[in-house]
């Protein structure tokens, strides 16, 4: 039903997240539904943030390529068919509906602190400098995702590397 929720909203936008459109999609009665959520939203935010949370970091010992690997399947993610247009929809509505950015706020920090580690671990091997801000990584990283899920202009490996070397001032 998550699935469903995240799929309807990508088609029909806020307007159009209505209960009964979740449910004739996923094939379920309301009752169903209700067992599990309160609302239409919150499949929707449980689901998002299931998709944006990675089962695993890359972790080779070679921190560019495991943000290169990090970075390329955020793209992934901004890129998703479903994903892609949910996102374009959640975050202008968190904007203006403070509400809606409050619940999913502490998702998002739980999220983020995970993503850290990639850095963080990169830090602690001495792989680069101790006042690196992974924050300030992981957001270039991102905004380069949604910068090519807005633009369609292609993101290579290479510009990733000479990226993420450049953000971590790193030479090569």
């Amino acid at each position: 039903m998550k699935q469903a929720a995240l799929e309807t909203l990508a088609q029909h936008g806020f307007s159009g997240l209505t209960l009964e459109k979740i449910c004739e999609r996923a094939r379920v009665p309301r009752a169903t539904f209700y067992r599990r959520w309160a609302t239409p939203m919150e499949a929707v935010g449980e689901a998002f943030n299931e998709a944006f949370h990675f089962a695993a970091l890359p972790d080779t010992g070679d921190v560019v390529a495991d943000l290169v690997a990090f970075s390329k399947d955020m793209l992934k993610l901004y890129n998703d068919p479903v994903l892609g247009p949910c996102m374009s929809f959640l975050i202008p509505e968190g904007r203006v509906r403070p509400d809606l950015a409050d619940k999913y706020a502490e998702d998002f920090r739980r999220r983020r602190a995970y993503n850290r580690q990639v850095v963080e671990r990169a830090i602690a091997r001495g792989q680069v400098a101790g006042d690196t801000d992974p924050d300030l990584i992981i957001d270039v990283l991102s905004g380069l995702a949604m910068n090519n899920y807005a633009t369609g202009r292609p993101v290579t490996d290479q510009s990733l590397e000479l990226v993420i070397r450049r953000l971590l001032l790193l030479n090569g």
